[in-house]
């Protein structure tokens, strides 16, 4: 429920929108303990027990202050979670949605994977979730893989949750930790780099995870939606140039200039925020290219400087040296996002002299949608590592349990746990399906795996005090 404070801001929005990330909106929606947490989990389909979840959490529904592409006032929504009781200083973390084209199916409305602000809160970060321009509460159309306003709401919700922080007497440790996948990939490189070269003194980023994102949108993603070939999410293309033209403007003065008939009529209407991605799809010839007008399409072909060209290039997210450490995530069967995106990124930002780069191909069978559970629990992992849990002299975080699997690769479908007396072991693939669960009650337990298909999976161990997860390659 809103209160006075919050009726006051918003019929003030002018006034408090100069000031970027000022708390408009700040409702306090839910309290989450890590059973329903976990039941939340399993509800998507993600195995209990898979990730640790430690402290209860505190769930804000947030609309906050940010510039439009024009660097107008205007606001934006999204979730800050905040977790309780926790006696050390806590990372920032900020999860960066893939596409969407509806309003409310978005994390203000508790949609899609919202809940994964949740599971990062539990295990002890303050975790962001910014729905971006045009998209939850925000008014007007989203301004499509426009890497500016992508960087831009995400870090001023980030100074949202910073003051929610201060407010409530929770400390940080400074570091912070950024990962999205698909359009969310594509902004985390493009916030990254924003802090990276503009809000170094407010800001550091301790490293990103970006996932199967078009980071080279003037070429490789560019050929892979123009091509004159059936392409699985049409409606990709329209919406970046109705994105495009709202930001740049100067492509066209009516939209039969650039989409042939009826398309100029019937597509316009689809970005109005009342229609998912899967309705646009419908609505699409399945070459996408089929939409833009002959004469369009020769203009821009014959002119490498062609306005739409340009607002691409302004949009590439790759040519850039980070100094944090970046994980790469991506699958080799992407229909959508085509992988070179990332190997063409990483060879030029190696090229550049950017040494904290890997890349990680989670799967040569995995789709779109598929890859993406294994590249953010990978990066969950990875960002474990890393993360300042407590400064000397504060008790040490008792839920993190080493986890050793030998041999690894294991190639005679026998795999020895160590650290277990007793515990609950789970194996489960790098979707989160569950493949096997098994009772251990000596230090060092043999675990005979079923028929398994080569590659990696993760292995959980769980004691009554303490949980771990570990990595292996069967061979």
């Amino acid at each position: 429920m809103k209160n006075l404070y919050t009726i006051c801001c918003l019929a003030l929005l002018p006034v408090f929108a100069s000031a970027q990330g000022t708390i408009i909106e700040d409702s306090l929606m839910m309290h989450l303990t890590p059973q329903d947490i976990d039941t939340l989990l399993a509800q998507n389909g993600i195995p209990s027990g898979i990730l640790p979840l430690d402290y209860g959490v505190d769930v804000h529904r947030i609309v906050y202050a940010t510039p439009d592409p024009h660097g107008e006032p205007t606001y934006a929504s999204g979730l800050v979670f905040v977790p309780l009781e926790v006696e050390c200083p806590m990372p920032l973390f900020t999860y960066l949605h893939g596409t969407k084209s509806m309003k409310m199916q978005t994390f203000y409305y508790f949609h899609d994977e919202w809940f994964l602000g949740a599971v990062m809160a539990s295990s002890g970060y303050v975790a962001t979730m910014p729905d971006y321009i045009g998209l939850g509460y925000s008014p007007g159309l989203h301004p499509y893989q426009h890497a500016r306003s992508e960087a831009t709401a995400s870090i001023d919700l980030l100074r949202v949750a910073r003051t929610i922080c201060t407010q409530e007497e929770v400390a940080l440790n400074g570091q912070l930790f950024i990962t999205g996948y698909s359009q969310g990939g594509h902004a985390t490189l493009a916030t990254h780099r924003m802090i990276q070269e503009e809000l170094s003194d407010e800001f550091t980023v301790t490293a990103s995870a970006p996932g199967s994102g078009p980071y080279d949108m003037s070429g490789n993603q560019f050929d892979m939606v123009a091509a004159m070939e059936p392409y699985s999410v049409p409606g990709y293309l329209p919406y970046v140039i109705l994105s495009y033209q709202s930001v740049y403007g100067g492509f066209f003065d009516d939209y039969s200039e650039v989409f042939v008939s009826p398309y100029d009529v019937t597509l316009p209407p689809l970005f109005n925020g009342e229609y998912d991605m899967g309705q646009i799809n419908e609505a699409m010839p399945e070459i996408p290219r089929l939409i833009i007008h002959p004469d369009y399409e020769e203009a821009f072909f014959s002119d490498p400087n062609h306005p739409f060209m340009l607002a691409l290039r302004d949009n590439d997210v790759y040519d850039w040296v980070p100094d944090a450490p970046v994980l790469f995530n991506y699958c080799t069967s992407d229909q959508e996002v085509t992988y070179l995106n990332t190997i063409f990124t990483v060879d030029h930002m190696t090229g550049l002299g950017a040494e904290n780069i890997q890349a990680e191909n989670r799967s040569d069978e995995l789709s779109h949608y598929e890859c993406a559970n294994p590249s953010l629990l990978f990066s969950k992992v990875w960002f474990d590592g890393m993360v300042e849990w407590c400064p000397a002299g504060v008790a040490e975080d008792a839920a993190a349990l080493p986890v050793e699997v030998y041999p690894n690769p294991v190639t005679d479908g026998v795999l020895h746990i160590s650290n277990t007396m007793p515990a609950d072991i789970t194996l489960s693939d790098l979707s989160g399906r569950m493949l096997l669960t098994q009772r251990a009650n000596t230090a060092n337990a043999a675990v005979v795996l079923p028929s398994l298909t080569p590659g990696m999976y993760l292995v959980t161990v769980r004691t009554d005090a303490a949980q771990g997860t570990g990595r292996v390659v069967v061979q």
